[in-house]
């Protein structure tokens, strides 16, 4: 169903500026989006790195997301979420080792009573400090991973002899593993803290003295239960017809585990292949696969409408003009100008579309492409996904003369494969609406300097937007 879009008045929200506390969020948070700092105030937080032995060569930041709010009076709850790759090396032997930790940052002393909460999931006292330490003075608490507030399960995945008992042997067998296959090493893909974290595991079937990789995705609550249904249909769906959209072999879920399992494909990410001598043949590919999802039919999904879109754009700008009040007058210009261009619903065949279409969900395996991440699917208009890719590219190291090309090719393609139109017009409002949801990333990755970013992406998207 539809929702009416709220206006909440852009301008009137940030003239509040000086009272709702972004100074002071920023000298609390920003330490901890740069790499150099972060990396010092990691080091004294974790006793095990606070002697002279140990020093961070490396600080990688994984992920991090700012929650805040509108109201002046709530600022003080605003947190920041951050979670980093260390390279630590040792001084005198100069070996390295990796880790990985999340920190929560909060204002005005709240660790403290957010940390008395915690519960231990099951560990003893002696498991609970060594998880998750509470570091009063930066008012933070940490976890080492593979310890999460949202994800305890995912110990159990990480331990090479545990997760055997995790496999789903069921699905192992479709591939011709019988038994229980030894687990030689495990990867980490991708961790989003709270939310998910995928794991790519290395697997010894002795029966046939033979290696492959195994994918787990692994959830905080049942999604990937849905997520395992999906997989199935679509990877039927290609065993019958060649030319639908390819998906990795799913393998199985296990429910104690929230765990969904793909059979690894030994895929180059499709940025690495794409050249101008190729671009052709993989983007009219790319189109057949965003055709073949659009016109699955797959039911069950929820529905995303342009109103829907109407009002979360609006929220989002409306965050943006209170962190960057001199852009104000253009935010509520932006949304104004939005709800006017916004299509018909009545115009728009509501289609399953993958919602968070871009390059890095594309593999090449023997010529063929196969989709990636099939986590967001949702009911709505197809041309978003062509948006979502289109202005992903022009993020790209990519010549702009060839992400013109592939846009082109791109539209002209699928436009071939489907029995709807596809008005520039419609296109080019997705792809707006994609370059605010850019700008509002990097806001929400509240690293030094965002304000500039922002303002150079919402150019980008007011200003006259040629696709090709």
């Amino acid at each position: 169903m539809a929702t009416t879009p709220t206006r909440p008045n852009i301008g009137q929200i940030s003239e509040s500026m000086a009272t709702t506390g972004w100074s002071a969020m920023k000298r609390s948070f920003q330490r901890f989006t740069t790499p150099t700092i972060a990396s010092q105030i990691l080091q004294s937080c974790l006793p095990e790195l606070s002697t002279s032995s140990f020093e961070v060569s490396d600080c990688t930041i994984l992920d991090a997301k700012l929650k805040t709010y509108l109201k002046p009076a709530s600022k003080m709850n605003s947190t920041l979420s951050a979670c980093y790759h260390l390279t630590l090396r040792e001084r005198s032997a100069g070996q390295s080792s990796q880790r990985i930790v999340y920190v929560k940052v909060f204002l005005g002393g709240r660790s403290r009573e957010v940390f008395r909460f915690l519960t231990r999931n099951g560990m003893s006292d002696s498991e609970f400090e060594y998880a998750v330490t509470h570091v009063p003075e930066h008012d933070l608490i940490l976890w080492r991973f593979p310890h999460d507030p949202a994800l305890p399960h995912l110990r159990q995945l990480v331990d090479l002899l545990a997760v055997e008992q995790h496999l789903p042997s069921e699905g192992l067998s479709q591939i011709g593993i019988q038994g229980t296959p030894q687990v030689l090493a495990r990867h980490l893909v991708n961790y989003r803290p709270e939310i998910r974290c995928t794991n790519r595991y290395d697997l010894y079937d002795s029966n046939h003295d033979q290696t492959c990789q195994l994918f787990g995705k692994t959830f905080r609550d049942r999604e990937g239960q849905s997520l395992h249904k999906r997989l199935q249909y679509f990877w039927d769906r290609s065993l019958a017809d060649p030319d639908a959209m390819a998906v990795a072999q799913p393998l199985g879920y296990t429910a104690a585990v929230n765990t969904v399992w793909q059979f690894g494909v030994s895929g180059t990410p499709l940025l690495q292949v794409l050249n101008p001598l190729n671009y052709k043949h993989y983007i009219s590919a790319v189109a057949r696969g965003l055709a073949s999802l659009h016109t699955s039919g797959l039911a069950g999904l929820a529905t995303h409408s342009p109103d829907d879109h109407l009002l979360e754009i609006r929220k989002k700008l409306t965050k943006l003009a209170d962190a960057i009040p001199q852009l104000s007058e253009t935010f509520g210009t932006m949304a104004d100008h939005f709800e006017q261009a916004a299509p018909h619903s009545s115009a728009i065949p509501f289609r399953p579309i993958h919602w968070d279409f871009h390059v890095d969900q594309l593999l090449v395996d023997k010529g063929r492409l196969i989709f990636c991440d099939l986590d967001e699917l949702i009911n709505g208009d197809p041309i978003q996904d062509l948006a979502n890719f289109l202005v992903d590219l022009r993020f790209r190291n990519i010549d702009a003369g060839l992400v013109r090309l592939m846009a082109a090719e791109l539209y002209d393609s699928y436009r071939q494969q489907v029995g709807w139109g596809v008005p520039v017009k419609r296109l080019v409002w997705h792809a707006r609406l994609q370059f605010i949801n850019k700008a509002y990333r990097h806001y929400l990755r509240f690293a030094p300097g965002f304000e500039r970013i922002v303002g150079d992406i919402i150019r980008l998207a007011e200003g006259e937007l040629t696709l090709w």
